[in-house]
């Protein structure tokens, strides 16, 4: 861990491994990186970050509050921001601090924020913001840049939730942010989940899942360019219900009836809405398309119906037109064998009338062999 910090580790270790132990020791101790000897100060604008790692002595921790060295010069109305970020760095807690409320003026010191018991599991990150600017507060957060360096220390952009830079022994500027957590070991509590989204045209709903006793709960929608709005939120059995009808980084919290606060956060990407709108859009071409052909396919189903129609009564002609083709080569075969017979008989017709041509050629021949000279002697006479 850091280098003032392994006692207080050794004892919450003891509360843990011996039986009783956590009773007898009952106060909060501080978790910490940094020697006490500040050496330089960083700030920057929104939405750069100091972040500061911690492992915490027992996996379910309990952040009563934040020790940070710091000066700021007080001006204005702005206010800084505290986060809490859990190993995946999603938001678990974030409140929202005016300067007045902890700092004395232009004055470097250790100042303490007090938290409302945010419980966290495993590895987590505290967040600060200075929400640096020229006219109004400045927030400056004290650097230790003595070795050993705990490479524990980061600056971070709070509107992506990713790191920036890292300040560890390796880096250009290694050091550690004189930022420190007072809290304990508390027992495991429910788990607040994620459980849908539904992405509407004019909102967002979304639902945690939280199966635990609640006192109260709530929701803060953190925009991109720092500002914030507080959500309503309802709950409906284990469920609890957020429609947010703006875009950035939800955080929700609930706070058990042992005064506990537990959070998590999602980020309602920007554009997420324009592109349910232009899926919407697409969606509404489409189904004018899909009406259209289905319109389409109603009219071509008829038309299929009436040429399904038209083709049985052409299948039912077919066959009567076919019996009829049957009846009439029937007739044509009949008719070509009578033709034959016929064309047989007058061919024995032919030879018979040859025959008696020839026969009465002969007779006249005969006839006229006997008469003629007959007839010419009778004239001689």
């Amino acid at each position: 861990m850091g280098k003032s910090v392994m006692p207080v580790i050794i004892l919450a270790l003891l509360s843990i491994l011996l039986p009783g132990f956590s009773k007898a020791y009952a106060s909060p101790f501080e978790l910490a990186h940094d020697d006490g000897n500040a050496d330089y100060g960083w700030s920057d604008f929104y939405p750069s970050a100091a972040m500061v790692g911690f492992s915490p002595p027992s996996q379910n921790w309990r952040i009563t509050a934040i020790r940070l060295h710091a000066t700021c010069v007080l001006r204005g109305s702005q206010v800084f921001y505290v986060q809490i970020w859990d190993a995946g760095l999603n938001t678990v807690y974030w409140s929202a601090f005016l300067p007045s409320s902890v700092f004395k003026n232009a004055t470097l010191d250790w100042y303490t924020i007090q938290l409302p018991n945010v419980v966290v599991t495993g590895d987590f990150y505290v967040v600060i913001v200075p929400m640096f600017t020229l006219d109004g507060s400045q927030l400056w957060i004290s650097v230790d840049d003595d070795p050993p360096v705990a490479n524990t220390s980061f600056i971070a952009d709070v509107d992506k939730h990713a790191v920036l830079a890292s300040m560890n022994a390796t880096s250009r500027r290694p050091g550690d942010f004189m930022v420190r957590v007072v809290g304990e070991p508390t027992p495991t509590p429910p788990e607040l989940k994620l459980s849908s989204i539904d992405v509407g045209k004019e909102e967002t709903i979304v639902a945690f899942t939280y199966p635990g006793e609640v006192m109260s709960m709530g929701a803060r929608l953190v925009k991109r360019d720092g500002s914030f709005t507080e959500e309503n939120i309802t709950r409906d059995g284990q469920s609890l219900i957020v429609r947010v009808g703006d875009e950035g980084v939800l955080n929700v919290f609930v706070i058990t009836l042992g005064s506990e606060v537990i959070g998590t956060s999602i980020r309602l990407e920007t554009g997420l809405r324009s592109f349910y709108k232009s899926l919407l859009t697409n969606y509404t071409v489409l189904k004018a398309k899909s009406d259209e052909m289905r319109r389409q396919l109603d009219s071509l189903a008829r038309e299929n119906e009436e040429l399904r129609l038209e083709l049985r009564d052409s299948n039912i002609l077919i066959s009567v037109l076919e019996e009829r083709v049957k009846v009439l080569m029937g007739n044509i075969t009949q008719q070509s064998q009578q033709m034959a017979g016929l064309t047989r008989s007058i061919e024995d017709l032919r030879v018979e009338n040859r025959l008696l041509l020839s026969s009465t050629i002969i007779l006249a021949a005969i006839l006229l062999a006997t008469i003629v000279p007959r007839i010419w002697r009778f004239r001689r006479k």
